[in-house]
């Protein structure tokens, strides 16, 4: 009855597991207790008479007892809420994890509304399951057979019919379980279908008012509302039919041991004292089952989206193994800051792909054949060549976002899948085509790849990259904020800013994915500008989407479907009269 990747969430819990269990063993004695301690006193006070003070001892113990019960309710409760924030929390770093090792390009696969979902909504609904359906589970096996025993030694044929009747409600919550473990799975794929359509849609708005068509998709939202209505309802219905069961066949079962037990008490075959004693005990035997029904059903959410997670953890990934980031050296945030230079202190890295091949996933041919080329320490290199013939796999072999099928590719004379890919990126700057800003100020965003950075760091960099009088001019300066996507900022105005971070970056190798593709004439001089301050100093590899943009360039890759075609400097294969010549004279916009 527990789902084995979701106890196996618990291994650095098991404590709190221990101490949920515990606290219902203990509540299960208290329960016995209280139970016989209320028999004594009703037989002595309506049997035999006796008055309040020959029976204050008796109410003097259930005073503590009832204290007890309610501190043992409490530790259950705490141990159960540890429990499940430390699996929830042990699950969501998992899937951050995964998400981290995936990358990107992967990431693509997956469609970002239920990744969100799960996160969110999926993790959250794990709570009933932890906090509550699996503490259950252990109550259910201790304090029913507890009772048990205490009853059959009292009175073995009240235990008889506890032990025919107890297993009733179980296989009854197993049949009925299995149908509503169905409806709730389709329940959360509706769900999880709905919120990732409900992503795509707010995203692609502006897209679809364009198109006139933002209307049209009433009719699939609505279409969605009622498919996860309908499945709600049948959930729904399928609960209520099990809480009728368990409480049916519970309630016939206490009604059973009632009768037997006030028979006897008639025909003189049995004290007063014992058989009201298994009376009070009756409804607590059967209560932790009941218990166990009710939030079975409030756990199937959660076992649905854990199946979900751990679809997503099982995908598979990279090869190469991406760790996290090595700590700060030991000092102070100002005092490293202040011995970072505001300028790239390398000179650049060599590079070298021997005979790499790369294939995504099933596709019958190879985006990159036998590819081979070598990157000199602070060269700049240009990648060119027709869309789809593999410029940005190679910026993503190199960011370790995929991992090459063949061949091999050395940084520095080591196999870059051998390095530690979070020192491995601290020596990468890039500058991808469309940059994403984070809402917030625009400090904060300049501070994601450096974040201890001061802010003369930052005047420096727009001085040198020819950007200090547009960011003097902003309302608030470095404090202005700017929304998700950086919204209220121009195309120009983003490039500009992802620049200036690449910057401040300081690292020897420069990766451009085109960045002036989206950008018109004017927009694109000014960050051709600051992307020449950008290239000094360190190896620079540039995708490039317009041809007039790599005249700077020490060298360029002419790239054709996955292989090398021609190389050489712009101004020698510009009249060459290869590929390169035959692209410029088509409009050298690729």
């Amino acid at each position: 009855m527990l789902n084995k990747n979701l106890l196996r969430e618990t291994r650095g819990s098991r404590k709190f597991l221990f101490g949920t269990a515990a606290a219902g063993f203990f509540t299960g004695g208290l329960i016995l207790a209280q139970a016989f301690l209320l028999a004594r006193l009703a037989d002595k006070v309506f049997l035999k008479g006796q008055n309040l003070e020959q029976v204050l001892p008796f109410f003097a113990a259930l005073i503590p007892i009832i204290t007890l019960r309610a501190l043992c309710a409490w530790l259950e409760e705490w141990f159960a809420l540890h429990l499940a924030h430390t699996a929830q929390t042990g699950l969501r770093g998992a899937i951050l994890s995964k998400i981290d090792r995936l990358g990107p390009v992967r990431l693509r696969e997956e469609q970002t509304g239920e990744i969100l979902h799960l996160l969110t909504e999926g993790l959250e609904v794990l709570h009933a399951y932890f906090g509550k359906y699996m503490p259950q589970v252990f109550k259910s096996a201790i304090i029913p057979i507890m009772f048990f025993v205490m009853i059959f030694s009292r009175d073995w044929i009240t235990g008889l019919i506890l032990l025919f009747t107890a297993p009733m409600l179980p296989l009854f919550m197993m049949l009925i379980g299995k149908w509503s473990k169905s409806v709730t799975h389709k329940q959360w794929k509706v769900l999880d279908r709905m919120t990732g359509y409900f992503q795509d849609l707010f995203q692609g708005l502006v897209t679809l008012k364009t198109l006139n068509q933002s209307k049209a998709q009433g009719k699939k939202v609505e279409d969605l509302s009622e498919s996860f209505r309908v499945t709600s309802l049948e959930v729904l219905r399928v609960a209520f039919l099990s809480a009728l069961t368990l409480e049916l066949f519970s309630t016939l079962s206490i009604a059973m041991v009632a009768v037997g037990l006030g028979l006897r008490l008639l025909h003189g075959m049995l004290e007063f004292e014992p058989a009201f004693f298994l009376l009070l005990l009756a409804p607590e035997f059967y209560q932790p089952i009941r218990n166990l029904g009710t939030q079975y059903h409030a756990s199937l959410n959660g076992v649905a989206a854990a199946d979900r997670v751990y679809r997503f953890l099982e995908s598979p990934e990279p090869e190469t193994t991406l760790l996290p980031p090595e700590p700060a050296a030991a000092g102070s945030r100002e005092t490293a800051a202040a011995q970072t230079p505001a300028v790239p202190s390398a000179a650049g890295i060599p590079i070298v792909f021997e005979r790499v091949s790369h294939r995504y996933g099933e596709a019958r041919t190879e985006s990159l054949q036998d590819l081979s080329f070598t990157l000199d320490a602070g060269q700049k290199t240009a990648l060119v060549g027709p869309s789809g013939g593999g410029k940005t796999t190679i910026l993503h072999l190199l960011l370790g976002f995929l991992s090459s099928t063949a061949g091999r590719i050395l940084v520095d004379g080591e196999n870059l899948e051998g390095l530690d890919m979070g020192a491995w990126r601290r020596r990468i700057a890039w500058v991808p085509q469309k940059p994403w800003l984070f809402a917030g100020t625009i400090r904060e965003n300049l501070r994601i790849g450096s974040p201890d950075i001061p802010d003369s760091a930052i005047w420096e960099a727009g001085e040198s990259l020819g950007l200090l009088s547009w960011l003097e001019g902003l309302p608030e300066g470095l404090d202005t904020r700017i929304g998700q996507g950086g919204r209220e900022l121009s195309g120009g105005q983003r490039q500009l800013l992802a620049i200036t971070r690449a910057w401040l970056r300081r690292s020897p190798l420069l990766l451009l994915d085109e960045a002036t593709a989206n950008l018109d004439l004017f927009r694109e001089e000014a960050v051709q500008e600051a992307l020449l301050c950008l290239m000094s100093g360190r190896t620079v590899l540039a995708a490039a989407h317009r041809l007039r943009t790599v005249s700077a360039m020490d060298r360029v890759l002419v790239i054709e479907e996955g292989r090398v075609v021609e190389e050489g400097p712009p101004a020698l294969l510009k009249t060459a009269g290869g590929t390169y010549q035959a692209l410029l004279e088509a409009g050298g916009n690729l």
